[in-house]
């Protein structure tokens, strides 16, 4: 066989003539095959076709391997066992043992409330897999598209084709305020005219509380507005500031600060969490792995 007729070469003759040599018997090698024994006579008849040489000699004993035949025992027994250590290394992830890194674009809300937490977990789980987390930006689909960027954590959004999105988690949205803010009950004129903190990670002004206003008729003072959800307890504490903001960092918040919640006057519109990626990943075992630890952690 040469180098020119490789690709006209069915190469599961090669599976074939490997039981051939384990076996020396064509019955018993078409068992293993599952093949019938003339389908495995023609197979050995195809093989010698290929290799210009009859390879087996029938003998008393059984088929007797030609020196040719020998000759390619061992590197045929090198090549099939790579060929099939590399097809079950693409379809495991072992995180164990597995040095990766991932590439995640979120929000500093998800960052807080479900990164922070998971990559903690994560370091005795998977010790070798490192995270790059960034905040989202106008480049982030087509990041991903480029298979630069892994996962963008963010509600779903309209995409480019190829882009899959996976619902993580449905969240709403809460008020919170000083510990010692005066409000124990908010009506939806005094929540109207007090002072609001309102974040906005891509800096756009307005948001679904003012959508939510104006359909009542009312609007709102902005007093600060602000790119992240972490600078928001700085914002409030000693102040008579509210701000509305995702239950889940509005829970985070009163636990790490002197803060409380207060239930919205109104009806806020919730969103749901996903998962952004693109169909390039979808075969891939240590990608499928991420989201899977993802949707895990999404779990209330």
């Amino acid at each position: 066989m040469t180098t020119r007729n490789i690709r006209q070469t069915d190469l599961n003759l090669l599976i074939g003539l490997n039981m051939l040599l384990e076996e020396r018997n064509v019955t018993r090698a078409a068992d293993r095959l599952g093949l019938t024994q003339s389908a495995a006579s023609r197979m050995l008849g195809r093989l010698r076709a290929t290799f210009e040489d009859p390879l087996f000699i029938r003998t008393s004993h059984g088929l007797t391997p030609t020196k040719r035949a020998l000759d390619m025992a061992g590197p045929l027994r090198e090549y099939l066992s790579g060929l099939e250590k590399l097809l079950i290394e693409g379809s495991e992830f072992d995180p164990m043992t597995e040095r990766r890194r991932f590439r995640i674009a979120a929000i500093d809300y998800v960052q807080a409330t479900l990164l922070a937490p998971l990559v903690a977990k994560l370091q005795l789980q998977a010790p070798l897999v490192d995270f790059e987390i960034r905040q989202p930006s106008s480049d982030s689909e087509r990041d991903l598209d480029a298979g630069v960027l892994d996962l963008l954590l963010m509600p779903q959004q309209p995409s480019a084709p190829g882009v899959v999105w996976t619902p993580l988690y449905r969240d709403g949205y809460t008020c919170v305020v000083w510990s010692r803010h005066w409000a124990q009950r908010l009506t939806l004129s005094a929540f109207a005219k007090m002072e609001h903190v309102l974040v906005a990670p891509r800096e756009r002004a307005g948001g679904i509380v003012d959508s939510v206003l104006e359909k009542n008729g009312l609007s709102r003072r902005v007093a600060v507005q602000a790119p992240t959800f972490l600078i928001v307890p700085y914002l409030l504490i000693g102040t008579t500031r509210i701000a509305t903001v995702p239950q889940r960092m509005a829970r985070e918040l009163v636990r790490m600060h002197p803060l409380k919640i207060l239930k919205p006057p109104v009806e806020i519109p919730g969103f749901t969490m996903c998962q952004g990626w693109h169909e390039i990943h979808r075969n891939d075992p240590g990608h499928h792995w991420l989201r899977e630890q993802l949707a895990g952690a999404a779990k209330p």
